[in-house]
């Protein structure tokens, strides 16, 4: 039994339409054997019943793709299984062209608290470069029916680097997003994955998109755009308003511990990394306990290099120089003297004390950054 609060998260892959960039484990037009893997959802939690528990995301996939009364079913036995924090965060990922009033209300009345709605852009030529199912309108509606639905705490996701994207396309979208007053906002460079089908158009020259200098250049306009308009940048890619970061993506961050439900799911619990298979088939061996999960347990030179570079992903925060030393008895300073005058050197790291945190030069080159931990 872990004695520390987990975050559950909770795999529905199932989609109305696959995105043209998507490489996640998500199927189309599959919602009829819905039924089935909830059930096997079920008979997977009960491996961790007992456990504690203060965040619960329901990710994809598109989950407001299944019926309301799934999507109960589901937040029903959480609260039957799992021992939930009476604060607890509990979100529910959505698409503008599934989210309906009525569906937000039965959540709500699941326990459902916080929403996060993939918005990508308020340009419709963007959405449907992007193959996106819904219309920039659609974002609109879906954020008054999330409200009108109960549920005030609103997460809205935004893309860049998008085929056709321009920084004057990018400034409508932030200033549509920033006028429907969500509490987050999460921004994310588009990632060409091998495989999707805008990967393939992409090399094929049937699609362009921004070179990696205008890329930086919107993430920039995106950092001041809502700093100005009170959004403080937490992490990398995430913006809130005070009080309202994400305390469920937090955790993946810190390195706390998290309870990975359904096919294709990660965990990273009692000190272990793992994962469900991708497939419904080989993921109901495995919520029936008929199947191993893969995983690994992590040596103690991949935890501290874990804990750095996701750990320098929380902007303000940082890295903690004495909570490293809490977790691995061990100097930060001493394990990674040589990284740490380098980078700090280069002005990509700065040292503030206990903290280290990234520059805005480091941020920019971030995965360089982190690549000296590993």
């Amino acid at each position: 039994m872990n004695n520390q609060s987990n975050g559950i998260y909770i795999h529905l892959p199932f989609c109305i339409k696959k995105c043209a960039y998507c490489d996640f484990v998500s199927y189309e037009n599959q919602v009829e054997i819905a039924a089935a893997y909830v059930d096997n959802l079920l008979l997977e939690m009960e491996q961790y019943r007992g456990e504690q528990a203060d965040t619960v995301y329901l990710g994809g996939g598109t989950p407001t793709a299944l019926p309301p009364h799934l999507l109960v079913r589901i937040l029903d036995g959480v609260k039957d299984c799992f021992n939930l924090a009476d604060d607890s965060e509990i979100t529910v990922e959505t698409n503008p062209g599934t989210c309906q009033k009525e569906t937000i209300s039965a959540l709500k009345k699941a326990g459902a608290n916080r929403i996060s709605l993939g918005a990508q852009t308020f340009v419709d030529t963007e959405l449907s470069a992007i193959g996106r199912i819904h219309t920039a309108a659609q974002i609109k509606e879906a954020v008054l029916a999330i409200r009108a639905g109960g549920i005030q705490n609103i997460s809205l996701d935004l893309m860049f680097s998008l085929p056709g994207q321009t920084e004057e396309s990018l400034l409508y979208s932030l200033e549509e997003l920033i006028a429907l007053n969500p509490n987050h906002i999460s921004c994310y460079s588009l990632t060409l994955c091998e495989g999707t089908p805008l990967y393939e158009a992409v090399s094929l020259s049937k699609t362009e998109v921004p070179d990696e200098e205008s890329d930086r250049a919107m993430y920039e306009l995106i950092c001041g755009k809502l700093k100005e308009s009170g959004f403080d940048r937490y992490e990398i890619s995430n913006f809130a308003k005070k009080g309202y970061e994400s305390r469920h993506n937090t955790k993946y961050w810190i390195r706390a511990s998290y309870i990975g439900l359904g096919a294709a799911a990660h965990s990273f619990f009692g000190g272990r990394r793992f994962e469900n298979p991708a497939t419904f088939s080989d993921y109901e061996k495995v919520a029936r306990g008929e199947q191993e999960r893969e995983g690994t347990s992590l040596t103690e030179k991949d935890a501290m290099a874990e804990f750095m570079f996701l750990g320098l992903r929380m902007i303000k925060a940082g890295v903690s120089k004495k909570a490293f030393f809490s977790c691995f008895k061990k100097e930060l300073d001493k394990v990674y003297k040589e990284q740490i005058a380098r980078l700090c050197r280069l002005g990509l790291l700065e040292d503030a004390g206990d903290i280290l945190r990234l520059t805005n030069r480091g941020v920019d080159v971030s995965n360089s950054v982190f690549c000296e931990f590993v």
